[in-house]
């Protein structure tokens, strides 16, 4: 059964129970309160004639003003209150009936006494008789009967109704709550058919609409990795095509007799092949990253002594450009880092240091405690890049020049590793403008401080 109509059942349901339990309410309530109201009337009508009838019977000082003339006394209870009360079907106050003050019957036929009111009546301060009345249960006749069935028919008009309106409004509460439910559904499947583009954009403000407006969120994670991950698939197809095509075009020239077979030319292919050596395990590493499968072996390590050892093993590429380096560093500077993994990082960032700044630049490199953190700083000169691409530089593949010059450019890998890198230890890794006109790299790392 879908939940439309287990919403419908539950709401019919609910509605009915409703429904039947209020009209049955109201018709019990309205009948007792109705006996009791014409108890209470008619007690307060006979008590104001027994009233009556002693002042009466004080001025004759018996009762046969009513024993000669029986039909004054429906006379006079007309006038005690209701004009109507004895008369139809009723008779001339067939009801009433007067007793003397021994309870003898003197007026009126005889009533239940387990169901009769008596009522004395006094004249000088002494009883000289009783009015006695019946309840309603007992003088309910056919008057009463036909009143009674049209209130059970008023209530069962009233039933009817209600069982229609629980219907109608059961249906329509079933198909609107259901209504967010199938569109959610069938975005869900259009989502698993591979089409990313759609969205829901219900502006409902209860839980249905926060969850549509988190799976169009979803819809846009998804759609933007899509189109990512095709952006990858290019650009890596671009990567690897270059170094292949120029492979096969100097063996092709070799194999041809274009090109002399010699030691540079081995060199050449050698350089080609190193090349995508490289950016095959750039690829592979970064990989591994993103998938969280990128193996760490943290350990206490002295970090500004690896930077110091980095800075040596860069010193000759250095001097070549004639880049001048300066180093700020402290002693000692403990960090739980994996020193294979922190070195690689720092690695590419001198590799983009010797690549893209300018011969004759500079490059400041400053490590000092933040907190409980240590941040290392590298800095160079110009050339800068743009503001647009400062938030880009750590995507896959992502270089700032136009072109796809290799022998400048690289892969576009470097920075992405140092990323996953930096976040594997814990840390963070950005970006901004240098003061000396190029680029500055901040690195933040736990520390171990005594």
């Amino acid at each position: 059964m879908g939940i439309r109509n287990k919403l419908f059942l539950i709401f019919l349901g609910t509605f009915l129970v409703l429904t039947v339990a209020a009209s049955g309410f109201y018709y019990l309530s309205f009948i007792r309160s109705l006996d009791t109201y014409l108890d209470e009337r008619q007690q307060e009508q006979v008590e104001r004639l027994a009233e009556h009838l002693g002042s009466l019977y004080q001025q004759g000082n018996s009762w046969d003003f009513l024993l000669n003339d029986p039909r004054r006394l429906g006379r006079l209870y007309r006038l005690a209150g209701d004009e109507d009360a004895g008369r139809g079907q009723r008779g001339e106050m067939r009801h009433l009936q007067l007793l003397d003050h021994n309870k003898q019957v003197l007026l009126g036929p005889p009533a239940p006494p387990k169901l009769r009111t008596e009522i004395a009546i006094e004249a000088d301060g002494r009883i000289v008789g009783y009015l006695t009345h019946p309840n309603q249960d007992a003088i309910r006749d056919k008057l009463s009967d036909r009143f009674r069935d049209r209130q059970q028919g008023f209530v069962a008009w009233m039933l009817a109704v209600g069982v229609g309106l629980s219907l109608l409004v059961s249906w329509l509460l079933a198909r609107h709550l259901v209504a967010p439910i199938l569109a959610l559904t069938q975005h869900a499947q259009t989502l698993q058919e591979g089409d990313y583009v759609s969205r829901l954009e219900d502006h409902r403000r209860d839980e249905l609409g926060t969850l549509s407006r988190q799976l169009d969120l979803l819809s846009e994670r998804l759609e933007q990795g899509q189109q990512a991950r095709q952006r990858w698939l290019s650009d890596i197809a671009h990567e690897l095509r270059t170094p292949v095509a120029i492979l096969k075009g100097e063996l092709e020239a070799l194999v041809d007799g274009i090109r002399p077979l010699h030691l540079e030319a081995i060199k050449a292919l050698e350089s080609e092949t190193t090349q995508l050596a490289h950016l095959i395990d750039d690829l592979r590493d970064l990989a591994l990253a993103d998938g969280g499968n990128l193996r760490y072996q943290f350990q206490q390590q002295d970090l500004a002594r690896l930077i110091t050892d980095v800075l040596e093993s860069y010193q000759h590429a250095l001097a070549q450009h004639h880049l001048t380096v300066t180093a700020d560093l402290p002693d000692v500077a403990i960090a739980s880092i994996d020193p294979v993994r922190i070195r690689q990082l720092l690695d590419n960032l001198l590799q983009n240091t010797v690549k893209y700044t300018h011969d004759e630049g500079q490059v400041l490199i400053q490590l000092k405690p933040q907190g409980n953190q240590w941040q290392l700083t590298l800095e160079d000169s110009a050339p800068g890049v743009p503001d647009t691409a400062l938030p880009q530089l750590f995507d896959h593949l992502y270089r700032v020049e136009s072109s796809r010059n290799r022998r400048t450019g690289g892969a576009g890998l470097g920075l992405a590793i140092c990323l996953r890198i930096a976040e594997a230890h814990g840390g963070t890794l950005k970006a901004e403008h240098s003061p000396l006109g190029g680029v500055r790299i901040t690195l933040t790392l736990p520390g171990e401080f005594a």
